[in-house]
């Protein structure tokens, strides 16, 4: 029933929104001659170019190289599926009775691929072509086993792979735990790996636990890396294994990686070759060294990350090396170029944690004041997590940081200087009308004052609610500070967490506000007013403390108060009365009269 049921729904709803598209309409790997499409015969009839004949209830007159999957449910593969020619495969999602991408908060609501033999899920060739298959919004779980396939635990990809919005994960081979790239095939063509916005967790090989590359041919961006392993430490969790022919014809970003989180990885984390350009990272705790640089053409580089507590050594640097290394916070990476240098950091409490861990609930300035770092953490209702950058108490200005304003945007920058990234792994734009940007990840966001923030209440209720996610990337300062950094209290008063302040703007004051350190409210009407009570909760932020002028971040506050309806109406009958079942035939028939009438 559950296969026939998504068939249906999709088949009649899916059909007006996406044309043509071809839709999945049984989640079991079945190939025969029936009414139902499974995800192999849909792959088929684009491989077999069927046209308007379809194949085996996949497909028919107009349809696209698009396959439609419902999201949240999982698609079973006994094994791997070739595809032969380029397609799309996404998920669609319902959303009040409507189907529509699931652009909301795409990644959370997929639609899952699993393996459940000992395969890889695709292997995406064609001798004579270069062909491209699109992944978007789909879960691709590979066999648990110790290995699923020799090359591409998850794809074996022999042509232009790109994934956006999706996760991999339990995938397992003797190359390449997730992805294995081939490199050049054919007349030469070139095999190449686009991932976006994704998440590759829990992948595991011998050679390239996340990716194994023959060619530095790869494009990686706002994503997370974790918890992937690689057990042969010559080689790398994402490993590049050879070069091109003709080293005059590469370039710095041939291969790319940026705004992106990598921790908690194992083995080497990445070969920096050449052709291969790293910008904008975090490289944190992962359990062996970050980065093997081994570039000696000077086309590589690495640039404007953070890369810190990593095994021994967050760098190892080969002897005849020449990676272009500017302006990255670092442990063990070395100096860097002169004109633009790492700065080495010293410290030993990197995360804001109450175990010093890398993952956990970030601590607040009473119970950490040295930490530079907020752990991983997912945000509710989000895809991907990431680690906050935090601008400390100690910083007396914001140069005082070693992430903030350490960058330089990509248009104030020469030949010889690598600029940040134009965005964060979170889609922020960094500042390119800005003379700075910051190192790592996050481009750190400083709150604004145009929120509203308050609740509606009935009488003899109390007002909760957060003012946390109207913060930005800044931190409450702890009430001890408070006449340090802004002065003395207002007489007969004493400061509570955030220096707060409550100024009254179209009432009189009705109530009583009180905040805590993590941005928790609360608001106490005085009595059973009937109303509203407006004004503005104001706090100061680590960030927004360096204002002299203005250090407040302004929140508009408005709290309405109902009275309770006790009233009840004892005229008006539920059951009973004239209007049972002979009340609703008459009703009904005095509608057929009228619409009589109307003809």
């Amino acid at each position: 029933m559950l296969k026939r049921g998504i068939g249906v729904a999709l088949l009649c709803i899916a059909g007006q929104a996406y044309g043509a598209d071809i839709v999945v309409t049984t989640t079991e790997d079945i190939e025969k001659d029936d009414k139902e499409c499974s995800l192999r015969e849909a792959i088929e009839y684009i491989n077999r170019e069927a046209g308007k004949e379809g194949y085996l209830g996949c497909g028919g007159e107009n349809s696209t190289t698009t396959i439609l999957l419902k999201a949240n449910n999982t698609y079973v593969l006994n094994k791997h599926i070739p595809v032969k020619k380029s397609l799309t495969i996404r998920s669609v999602a319902e959303n009040d009775g409507n189907w529509s991408s699931t652009e909301q908060v795409r990644g959370r609501e997929n639609a899952r691929i699993q393996m459940k033999g000992t395969d890889n899920l695709f292997r995406i060739a064609n001798n004579e072509n270069w062909i491209t298959a699109t992944l978007k919004e789909l879960d691709l779980e590979g066999c648990g086993a110790a290995s699923c396939a020799e090359e591409g635990g998850l794809i074996y990809n022999q042509g232009r792979l790109s994934l956006e919005h999706s996760r991999l994960f339990k995938g397992a081979a003797i190359k390449g735990g997730a992805i294995y790239s081939a490199g050049q095939f054919g007349d030469n063509l070139m095999s190449s790996v686009i991932i976006k916005n994704s998440l590759i967790e829990n992948n595991k090989a011998q050679q390239g636990g996340i990716l194994y590359t023959k060619l530095p041919f790869f494009f990686i961006t706002q994503s997370v890396l974790r918890d992937n392993q690689t057990s042969n430490l010559s080689s790398a969790n994402i490993y590049t294994a050879g070069q091109v022919a003709d080293l005059e014809t590469i370039e710095r970003k041939n291969a790319e990686m940026s705004s992106s989180t990598l921790l908690k990885n194992s083995g080497v984390l990445i070969n920096v070759v050449d052709g291969m350009g790293l910008n904008n990272l975090t490289i944190v705790d992962n359990a062996d060294t970050a980065l093997r640089l081994e570039a000696p053409h000077a086309k590589a580089y690495v640039a404007n990350s953070i890369i810190l507590k990593n095994g021994a050594q967050d760098c190892q640097i080969t002897a005849t090396d020449k990676t272009t290394v500017q302006n990255n916070l670092v442990g063990s990476c070395g100096a860097g170029e002169a004109r633009y240098p790492n700065q080495i950091w010293t410290g030993t409490h990197l995360f804001a944690e109450k175990t010093n861990q890398s993952e956990g609930v970030c601590q607040n300035f009473r119970e950490n004041t040295t930490a530079i770092l907020c752990p991983y953490s997912i945000p509710k209702d989000q895809f991907l997590g990431y680690i906050r950058p935090r601008i400390l108490l100690s910083h007396a200005v914001v140069e005082d940081s070693p992430i903030v304003n350490k960058g330089l945007p990509s248009n104030k920058v020469d030949n010889n200087l690598i600029g940040c990234a134009e965005a964060d792994q979170r889609n922020n734009n960094r500042l390119m009308d800005n003379q700075f940007c910051d190192r790592g990840a996050i481009e750190v966001i400083v709150p604004t004052s145009t929120s509203l923030v308050g609740q509606d209440l009935l009488k003899g209720e109390v007002a909760k609610f957060s003012i946390q996610p109207y913060l930005g990337d800044s931190d409450l300062l702890p009430k001890e500070q408070c006449s340090i950094l802004v002065g003395p209290p207002a007489s007969g008063q004493s400061w509570q967490d955030g220096c707060l302040r409550i100024v009254q703007t179209k009432t009189e004051s009705k109530g009583k506000t009180t905040i805590d350190l993590e941005g928790n409210v609360t608001y106490t009407p005085d009595s059973g007013w009937h109303g509203a009570d407006i004004f503005e909760i104001q706090v100061v932020t680590s960030s927004t403390r360096f204002n002299k002028s203005k250090p407040y971040l302004v929140l508009s506050t408005q709290i309405v108060q109902e009275l309770k309806n006790e009233m009840q109406d004892k005229s008006v009958k539920t059951s009973g009365g004239a209007w049972g079942f002979g009340g609703l035939i008459a009703l009904l028939g005095l509608i057929g009269l009228q619409r009589s009438l109307k003809d």
